[in-house]
């Protein structure tokens, strides 16, 4: 695989999730916080932020674990150590594994809670 190709799939799945992201923060969001009502303020929590930062470093492991360069390495492993019955354990499903988490990193991403401040829409100086 020739370097620009690795270039371009590490970063589709990282903009599209980034894109998906920003358009659930602009338009789905303000209703899921409308919806919650009292409990709207724990989503902008700081430990609701550790714990995105959390999912991300989880699904940055993943990432690399089934990135192509670790995939022959890491179907090894869990072929010794974990049995699936049903689900055959392939390159392809690695593959498949690193695209959903490098979606999922740029999600997260653009789901990071920002500060109040820019919740309210009141950017800079009032």
């Amino acid at each position: 695989m020739s370097p620009v190709d690795s270039v371009v799939e590490i970063a589709g799945p990282l903009l599209l999730g980034l894109l998906c992201g920003a358009l659930f923060r602009k338009t789905v969001y303000p209703q899921v916080l409308r919806w919650a009502g009292s409990m709207a303020a724990w989503v902008n929590s700081p430990a609701n932020a550790f714990l995105i930062v959390l999912q991300i470093g989880v699904a940055l492991a993943v990432a690399a674990a089934c990135h192509d360069v670790n995939a022959p390495v890491t179907l090894k492993w869990l072929q010794e150590h974990i049995s699936l019955p049903r689900i055959p354990l392939t390159p392809g499903l690695l593959h498949g594994a690193f695209l959903v988490a490098t979606f999922l990193c740029g999600y997260l991403l653009a789901n990071l809670p920002s500060s109040s401040s820019e919740e309210d829409g009141q950017v800079g100086p009032a």
